[in-house]
């Protein structure tokens, strides 16, 4: 199903595609949507709820409980993809959403530390079969450019959090038990995520594709994860370094309502605001479909992350100028521009492996940089402040990197011509 006009087919093919959804193109964007309302009312203040649970205030054990979730991610993260490229990803996908319901259900429940991990634990081992896969079902079941289907998934997930970023502050200011009232809205909302994500149905477009190469050759080939194993090992290298940087995310809303002592209503605006850039944002990522423009952009934005952590460390006590730096979101520049530069280093048949090794690396580099800046600011006297030159100096290195990788694939991509023309090889860009 086809929501098309004669008015729209008249436009270039960009603009069509933006304006056109598919049958699972609606059903996915409108499972996602529910699925970001349900983290509107859980990721930005679970840190939150496990400080009150601590007795002893410690900035390590704060980043501990919040990195444990993400340590199961790690370890699941590969495994859920290798499955879903042999049993499908909505399956997968759905599994995902149900640990997720299943989670913000028990822990309303929840009354000590314990308990709190332990759940957490349970749910993110099964809930990242979704955040694994999610990206690879959309790209095997809309029949569009890969970059256009990224961008659509990320508005749409920024959208949910513009929209209802507001209510789970009123909802903290304002109610005694706002926990249990966030977390119901939290299993509602994945209830409804995971009705609509029955609808998708799943496209085998990679199986079609190895079995007419069968039928040409004659013979199976080996389909390999990447024809490119050095630039790959270096790409994960980047994603492990950006994830690291943006560990002070598990701190920041402890850092501006806590030590700065701002009102959940301003953080609130903040998430708002950052969202919201978020949307523009992923449009204009949709439109560079060119791996040398994908890596231009990603220089500028991790160039983008060293200034904010440089003024962030020069002036920690200005909460609104800090508002203004961290506003700017990157999460755009993970979902498309690196989603998109891993799939055009491997292949169709084993993209959910590679989306599935991408998360394991972000998510350890994640962990990695939590953990040190809770280590850092546990031991020095600037406290918590630490984190931002912590931070900067993981910025600068993952910079060094992405240049460093644009130089290296630039010159592949003179070198790897010549000798394919040498070899008497056609190339297929």
């Amino acid at each position: 199903m086809n929501i098309d006009s004669t008015e729209t087919s008249s436009k270039n093919p960009f603009v069509q595609n933006w304006l056109r959804f598919e049958r699972n193109e609606i059903f996915l964007l409108l499972s996602y949507f529910f699925y970001g309302i349900a983290f509107s009312h859980f990721e930005a203040y679970a840190p939150v709820w496990l400080q009150a649970l601590f007795v002893n205030e410690s900035n390590l054990l704060i980043g501990l409980v919040t990195v444990i979730p993400s340590f199961v991610g790690l370890i699941a993260a590969t495994i859920w993809g290798i499955a879903a490229d042999r049993f499908g990803t909505k399956k997968f996908v759905l599994l995902g959403i149900a640990g997720f319901a299943l989670m913000f259900l028990i822990l309303i429940f929840s009354t000590s530390i314990v308990y709190f991990l332990v759940v957490l634990l349970i749910g993110f081992l099964f809930g990242t079969a979704h955040s694994v896969n999610v990206y690879a079902l959309a790209t095997r079941s809309i029949d569009k450019p890969k970059e256009i289907t990224l961008a659509k998934l990320t508005i749409t997930v920024s959208l949910s959090y513009v929209i209802f970023s507001q209510l789970p502050a009123f909802i903290s200011d304002n109610f005694t038990y706002a926990k249990t009232i966030q977390l119901i809205i939290a299993v509602v909302a994945m209830c409804i995520a995971f009705l609509f994500a029955i609808f998708i149905k799943e496209k085998r477009v990679t199986e079609d594709i190895e079995e007419n190469k069968i039928e040409i050759t004659g013979q199976k080939k080996k389909v390999v994860l990447t024809t490119l194993p050095f630039l790959f090992a270096g790409f994960m290298v980047l994603i492990f370094m950006f994830q690291a940087s943006a560990g002070f995310w598990a701190y920041s809303s402890n850092y501006f309502t806590e030590t700065l002592e701002v009102e959940w209503k301003f953080y609130a605006i903040l998430l708002m605001v950052k969202t919201a850039l978020a949307i523009p944002l992923s449009f204009l990522l949709s439109r560079i479909k060119s791996t040398k423009r994908n890596s231009w952009i990603a220089i500028i934005f991790i160039a983008w992350i060293c200034f904010s952590y440089l003024m962030m460390m020069l002036f920690p006590e200005n909460w609104i100028f800090l508002f203004v730096l961290y506003s700017v979101p990157m999460y755009p520049l993970y979902n498309i521009a690196f989603f998109s530069l891993v799939t055009s280093i491997t292949s169709e048949k084993k993209r959910a492996t590679a989306y599935g090794i991408l998360n394991s690396l972000g998510t350890f580099g994640y962990i990695s940089g939590i953990l040190l800046l809770g280590f850092f600011a546990d031991i020095s006297v600037k406290g918590i402040e630490i984190m931002f030159l912590v931070s900067l100096i993981f910025a600068c290195v993952t910079l060094i990197i992405a240049i460093l990788m644009f130089v290296i694939r630039t010159k592949k991509e003179i070198i790897m011509p010549i000798k394919e023309k040498e070899e008497g090889i056609e190339v297929q860009s």
